[in-house]
């Protein structure tokens, strides 16, 4: 799929990961649907930004507030991305929030919190644009799912176990939609620089100045990331749009971990 000209929709893209994926796929020549929680004043204000970025681009960007968790929500999303940018062909179901704890400590709110944004969110998501993209018979979603989703850590058993469930989402969507021209990958990222990285790592080590916890999380990366550096979130942006253009690839998790793999 060549991606100048086509519609994208981005959820959780205020900010990190989603930012970067919604900016990559506008380099890359799509419009781009910015959703999140746009009725936090804060999420609003990154969103703008997001958008603001996609157009510096010279891409049209559509902020629409959404929570991944609300079946409404979603249904919206994939509507009104359709009716005002024109189409839709990349989805990118990126919401996810973090979870730290291991199954003794972890309270069955955050349980249920962590599974309700990143595994059914993921879930409605792709739901919700499943009928414009078989219809057009092409399109492409790209999950977001995590390295803890292919091997679990016992201190993030609610994160781990809603990205296992993303694996395994991408991998029967692509098998129900093998030959109808739509395709299901799923991007796989290890730790990335993002505001959600930075505040677990405050969470751990009991610093609370984000400045110096970026500091340290960016020393940690270079010292044991072959690469000598953080993965960013354009990084992960950029694996997006390779699967996105990539017309033979679907039913596969793409890990990107600034060759962490080769330590584990």
């Amino acid at each position: 799929m060549h991606l100048e000209g086509k519609v994208a929709l981005v959820t959780g893209a205020a900010r990190g990961i989603g930012r970067g994926i919604a900016t990559e796929l506008a380099a890359a020549g799509c419009d781009v649907a910015v959703a999140d929680l746009l009725s936090v004043s804060e999420i609003a204000e990154q969103a703008a930004e997001t958008a603001r970025l996609v157009e510096a681009l010279g891409r049209r960007a559509l902020l629409v507030d959404c929570d991944v968790a609300r079946e409404a929500d979603c249904n919206a999303l994939a509507a009104r991305t359709i009716a005002e940018l024109g189409g839709l062909h990349v989805a990118v179901p990126n919401a996810g929030i973090a979870g730290i704890g291991n199954v003794r400590d972890t309270s069955l709110e955050t349980w249920e919190r962590v599974l309700a944004v990143n595994a059914t969110g993921t879930f409605l998501t792709c739901r919700a644009v499943l009928p414009h993209l078989s219809g057009q018979g092409e399109g492409i979603i790209v999950n977001v799912a995590s390295t803890l989703g292919l091997k679990a850590s016992a201190d993030r058993v609610s994160y781990s176990a809603s990205k296992f469930a993303v694996v395994a989402l991408t991998q029967a969507l692509a098998n129900e939609l093998a030959g109808t021209g739509v395709r299901v990958n799923a991007v796989c990222p290890s730790s990335v620089r993002s505001g959600m990285t930075i505040s677990e790592l405050k969470v751990v080590t009991g610093i609370e100045d984000d400045a110096e916890a970026d500091a340290v999380w960016s020393k940690v990366a270079a010292d044991r990331l072959p690469f000598g550096r953080s993965v960013e979130p354009e990084d992960i942006g950029r694996a997006v749009v390779w699967l996105a253009e990539s017309d033979m690839v679907s039913g596969i998790m793409l890990p990107v971990t600034g060759g962490e793999n080769l330590r584990a």
